[in-house]
């Protein structure tokens, strides 16, 4: 037993790594956004594409790398993921026009998407009790990673060339890849005790569409952050970087902190992303009218709901689906979840460049939110023990 805890803790500790390192490499150019921008000469809606174009290699990945996963476990699918980083990484940063740039974060993107499901099969713990703290944990490490980002790379890029700067990723996701070679080929870690008897209560498909949509505000949130504190607030470019990792770290208070409520109220989970969603569409409402130093609370509390909704989500997926099922049903979610990131941020890049200022874009970004947890509402179905009967619970 304590083996296996063990086994499970270094489980959630390496994918707390990897996923740092993906996002890491992902923010890197948000929070660059400003410097790329001038470089490139790119359009609003082609700083929105930045992300976009690295979400749409995720979305590719996703479904691929949780049949891997489930076929040869995590380790060789993570130590893959981290040299497309790597690979991608280097093209982008070398890229002499923006063509070649975009190419290169798409080859990231494979690698981006590609980590989700050997993560999500290394943290499942089988008990309903822990689980959504520990994929919150492990989902920690998307701003643990955008924090780092945010306060390390704009800094190196405004010192030396934001091409410089993304060798600091490019290191990071070098090293893990090593680290995540050396797992075992199968099953990497085992579960911490023994058969899962977890509840769902939530159709996939409206459980899909809800992750499309938050995952489109989140990433829009991040890709634009740093621009409109520039273009819109006055800040610095490194203001704006600090001012994008304050934000994430109220997401890495947020993820464990809805985790854990979650595993107390874990019945029913729908409730406790309801919350959040309606709490994180009262900030971004604030935030056009948050001046002076009251900014920086708004952002927190945009960090805190608007990102900490991703673990209680992978644990009300994980629990509608049999635990050999977790790494396919995971890489669906996940293809959803990147296309989301794919489509919502060239729309807010859209109405920025329509001339709508920056204010109605943060209350689009509301409204969106408040429509996904009107979706949960309508998908809700009775409690049910999904893996004791053996199948999806509330599929369609």
């Amino acid at each position: 037993m304590n083996g296996d805890r063990r086994a499970m803790a270094y489980g959630v500790a390496l994918s707390l790594a990897i996923l740092s390192a993906a996002s890491l490499t992902s923010i890197a150019y948000s929070a660059n956004a400003p410097l790329i921008r001038l470089s490139f000469n790119l359009t609003e809606v082609e700083v929105g594409a930045i992300a976009s174009c690295m979400y749409f290699g995720a979305a590719a990945s996703s479904i691929s790398a949780g049949r891997l996963t489930d076929s040869l476990g995590a380790g060789p699918v993570l130590a893959m993921s981290m040299l497309a980083l790597v690979v991608g990484g280097a093209v982008s940063a070398v890229a002499p026009n923006a063509l070649l740039f975009f190419a290169g974060l798409l080859v990231a993107g494979l690698g981006y998407g590609a980590v989700n499901p050997p993560t999500n099969v290394l943290a499942d713990p089988s008990n309903p009790r822990r689980r959504a703290l520990s994929m919150s944990i492990k989902q920690s490490g998307i701003p643990l990673g955008g924090m780092v980002a945010g306060l390390v790379v704009p800094t190196m890029a405004v010192a030396t060339h934001w091409r410089w700067s993304l060798l600091i990723p490019i290191v990071v996701c070098a090293a893990l890849a090593l680290v995540s070679a050396r797992l075992p080929r199968g099953s990497a870690v085992p579960p911490a005790d023994g058969p899962a008897h977890p509840l769902a209560a939530i159709r996939l498909s409206h459980a899909f569409t809800y992750g499309f949509l938050v995952a489109g505000i989140q990433v829009a949130i991040f890709v634009f952050l740093a621009v409109y504190l520039v273009d819109d607030r006055g800040f610095r470019a490194d203001e704006a970087g600090a001012a994008l990792a304050l934000l994430l770290l109220g997401g890495l208070v947020g993820r464990p902190t809805w985790g854990w409520v979650s595993d107390w109220l874990h019945h029913d989970r729908v409730r406790v992303l309801q919350a959040a969603g309606v709490l994180s569409a009262a900030f971004m409402v604030l935030l056009p009218f948050a001046g002076g130093p009251l900014i920086y609370p708004v952002l927190f509390g945009i960090g805190l709901c608007a990102v900490g909704w991703n673990g209680v989500f992978l644990a009300m997926v994980n629990e509608a689906v049999p635990p050999a099922l977790i790494g396919s049903t995971s890489g669906v979610s996940f293809l959803l979840v990147n296309l989301g990131a794919v489509v919502v941020p060239p729309l807010v890049g859209l109405l920025v460049a329509l001339g709508t200022g920056w204010s109605f874009p943060w209350f689009a970004c509301a409204a969106v939110t408040l429509v996904s947890i009107a979706i949960l509402q309508a998908g809700r179905t009775p409690p049910m023990l999904a893996r004791v009967q053996g199948g999806p619970a509330g599929a369609v």
